[in-house]
């Protein structure tokens, strides 16, 4: 989406900032929140039927925490996004819930990955020494055979591979040790899906992406946004969490110098505080990120939010040394979030500093809590 698609009047966005987020409180009195929650309550007994004592608790506890959200007065008493706000705050209300959960299930799998890691090296260690003085035969028949094929064809064999695909490939790699060790290197994109990834070891996903330094692309996928909020199903989404903060953790002690584009769309689901979104914004975006050649960002339906969208601003607009240089950033995907107005402007502001030095950069903020047809009038930010 081209920057003029954030307001039709671009000016509105740049002349504001967002620390006057509360200004707006005293311009409401009490016949303006009384009316906001009348049609929070009306939208409650659709839903639900009837408005009894608990409904209406929650009804007033919603308005309270949309009132204290709220980045305007506009924002607050809009009746066109109103439904999507509310849908909001009960996803990540719910989503919030298993925060406990989800970092009990994070610890776990972070002590499985260090045994696992300890076990290899003593594995390691006792392959290092000979037993008897002999080798077992069939490591000479191994030693005998691979070079035969992969000893000194490294650029047939780089172009052999680049008619595959990367299972192809890496399936080619599990025939041999000089395999593994030479075709993951050939590997310039991955897609994959979050079901793929949860079925490998904690220890595979741990050095996932040191297996391919020549990486350009990676793309991980999670389920359709129709169902992207099973909250039946708790344990996925616990999972798929955990299972992005160890891929974030493997990806920050890696080196792709080679990576244009990162894509992690329905992947994880954001809570009250969007803490894995902050994660992606210091491993990937920020001034210590070991991706300089970083052009697409894809972080499409994951619940974030205008925190974690505040996150993506700090870690891309912090200066940067000379060696590594400004940011190339050209897309950012956040389609399909929870973002609001002050995401919004957030997000026009880090265009313009872009536009500022010369750089184009692209935001996609399409199917958020604001609407296309959402127009913002001059002096809400007041």
């Amino acid at each position: 989406m081209s920057t003029s698609a954030f307001a039709p009047n671009a000016s509105t966005w740049t002349t504001t900032s967002p620390d006057t987020k509360h200004n707006w409180h005293t311009s409401i009195d009490l016949s303006s929140r009384r009316t906001i929650l009348l049609q929070i309550l009306m939208l409650l007994k659709a839903k639900y039927g009837k408005v009894d004592a608990k409904i209406s608790y929650i009804g007033r506890r919603a308005e309270l925490a949309l009132y204290s959200q709220a980045f305007s007065a506009w924002e607050y008493r809009n009746p066109q996004t109103l439904s999507r706000r509310l849908h909001s705050l009960v996803v990540k209300l719910h989503l919030n819930n298993l925060a406990a959960t989800e970092d009990a299930a994070f610890a776990v799998e972070q002590a499985r990955t260090d045994v696992a890691m300890i076990r290899k090296r003593k594995c390691s260690a006792m392959d290092d020494v000979p037993v008897g003085g002999k080798r077992a035969r069939y490591e000479s028949v191994v030693t005998a055979t691979s070079p035969l094929f992969f000893d000194g064809n490294g650029d047939l064999l780089h172009h052999v591979c680049s008619f595959l695909t990367a299972p192809d490939t890496l399936q080619c790699a599990a025939t041999c040790s000089q395999a593994a060790s030479q075709l993951p290197t050939f590997v310039t994109s991955i897609k994959v899906t979050t079901l793929s990834l949860l079925k490998l070891s904690s220890l595979a996903r741990a050095s996932f992406f040191q297996r391919f330094p020549n990486l350009e692309s990676f793309s991980l996928t999670g389920r359709i946004q129709a169902r992207q909020f099973n909250f039946q199903d708790e344990k996925m989404l616990v999972s798929r969490n955990v299972l992005v903060r160890s891929m974030l953790g493997a990806l920050s002690n890696a080196r792709l110098p080679k990576l244009t584009a990162f894509s992690l769309n329905f992947c994880y689901s954001e809570g009250l505080k969007d803490h894995v979104t902050s994660q992606v914004a210091n491993v990937l975006a920020g001034p210590s990120s070991n991706f300089p050649r970083l052009r697409t960002l894809s972080l499409a339906g994951n619940c974030i939010s205008d925190d974690g969208v505040l996150d993506l601003y700090d870690a891309i607009a912090l200066p940067r040394d000379t060696i590594a240089g400004e940011s190339r950033l050209a897309l950012l995907d956040l389609s399909q979030n929870f973002i609001g107005e002050r995401g919004h402007v957030q997000m026009q502001e880090l265009v313009t500093q872009f536009a500022s030095r010369g750089s184009a950069l692209m935001v996609n903020v399409q199917n958020n809590l604001l609407t296309d047809a959402d127009s913002i009038p001059l002096g809400s930010f007041a």
